[in-house]
């Protein structure tokens, strides 16, 4: 899919849609549409604003976690657990996704609009258990405006780096490097550090449930 070409036919409309729609038909990671928009929005020949972009998408993404929450809490777990391959929702995803939410509700609310496909899942699980709207939409609307400008804001910086890299690429290549490699190790370390936290939930979990039996 060609995502330049669509917001450059659609704008603010295509983008609002692609947002909302990441929770039923997992067409293109938000981040990816978002740092494209960033990046754009830096080019004349788009005429797109950063903040319009914002708002826009944040409130794209927010109508669909609002509607994936409406889904989850109308129509419980066995549907979510029939229809939720479509969007990448699998049992054992659902499962270790309750754990969490459980555990640490208005944390897992902000941190998870970060984390692609746990973003998708989170307002169907906090539909199913039937978390107070007075919570979970203030949390997720202003979280989706804090996600939405971190990528749009990421793609301005690209363009910078790059017209810096451009000039200076002889003398600063080395610490570049080194800064594109830590970036990336933190972002890995991250995402090992949520699914092992993960997997230790899920194993205490269990561990209660067998007691409880017993």
């Amino acid at each position: 899919m060609n995502i330049v070409h669509l917001i450059e036919t659609f704008r603010y409309v295509g983008l609002f849609i692609l947002l909302a729609l990441e929770y039923f038909i997992l067409i293109v990671p938000g981040e990816t549409e978002l740092t494209t928009a960033g990046i754009l929005s830096k080019n004349p020949h788009y005429h797109l604003n950063p903040g319009l972009i914002i708002i826009v998408a944040g409130l794209g993404t927010f109508t669909g976690a609002m509607i994936a929450y409406g889904i989850g809490r109308l129509l419980g777990r066995p549907f979510i657990l029939k229809y939720g391959k479509y969007v990448l929702l699998t049992p054992k995803r659902l499962e270790q996704s309750e754990v969490l939410f459980q555990k640490y509700t208005i944390v897992t609310l902000v941190i998870s609009r970060y984390i692609a496909v746990v973003r998708d899942i989170i307002p169907y699980v906090a539909g199913i258990n039937r978390v107070k709207l007075v919570i979970f939409a203030p949390v997720v609307f202003v979280s989706s405006f804090l996600w939405t400008a971190t990528f749009v804001m990421f793609g301005g910086l690209i363009v910078k780096a790059w017209g810096y890299v451009s000039q200076h690429w002889q003398s600063q290549m080395i610490p570049i490097v080194m800064v594109v490699v830590i970036l990336l190790l933190l972002y890995f370390y991250i995402h090992w550090r949520i699914k092992k936290s993960l997997a230790e939930l899920q194993v205490r979990t269990d561990s209660q449930q067998q007691s409880t039996d017993e």
